[in-house]
């Protein structure tokens, strides 16, 4: 009898102490999803600032969206051009006006580019896999992100982000444009615009 009894309360110390340690791990975790809520909180104010501060530029010359359908145009209308095509490697064109871009937004000045990522079949036809423009008031970069696949009649505009920062950044071969959420986001870290080795450039 006496060994139920002393190995029930084994058992019951056994829950006891193991309640108290989950509570602790459950703590820790609440804990941490508040810092992560407090850091997102913070970025989301941060975006909404900068949406506010941002000064609509509508005398930019933009092209019409659809012409993005049409390899050829989009190559005269000053469009970037990321085009794979059927057992080739990437080309990338126009990517210049990457550069005047992002000097115009270093300098304080407005701007607008369009960049193109899609594939060339053998038969010439052009599939648009990825459209994004990227505007700026020469203080923040207003990027909209269209979606090429809902309708396949039209391209449908997305809600655009706001970001303090643009870089251009290089490894090797390679270069690489990025985006920045905030200005303290390391020139390594931000979204990628568009990112390709230097002999794709034609």
């Amino acid at each position: 009898m006496k060994k139920y009894v002393l190995l029930a309360c084994t058992a019951a110390m056994i829950l006891v102490i193991s309640g108290c340690t989950n509570s602790k791990n459950t703590n820790k975790i609440v804990s941490s999803e508040a810092k992560v809520y407090t850091n997102t909180s913070k970025d989301e104010k941060e975006t909404k600032d900068l949406e506010a501060s941002y000064q609509e530029k509508n005398d930019l010359k933009k092209p019409d969206i659809e012409e993005a359908r049409n390899f050829k145009t989009s190559l005269k209308n000053g469009s970037i051009i990321m085009v794979s095509k059927e057992n080739k490697e990437t080309e990338v064109y126009n990517i210049e006006v990457m550069d005047k871009f992002l000097a115009s937004f270093n300098s304080g000045k407005e701007a607008y580019v369009r960049v193109i990522k899609g594939t060339i079949k053998d038969e010439g036809t052009f599939l648009v896999n990825k459209l994004e423009e990227y505007e700026t008031d020469g203080k923040i970069i207003k990027d909209t992100v269209y979606d090429t696949y809902a309708d396949k009649n039209k391209f449908t505009k997305g809600k655009p982000i706001y970001c303090p920062k643009m870089v251009k950044t290089y490894s090797d071969d390679g270069i690489r444009y990025a985006i920045l959420g905030n200005k303290d986001t390391p020139d390594n870290m931000g979204a990628t615009v568009i990112s390709f080795n230097k002999n794709s450039i034609k």
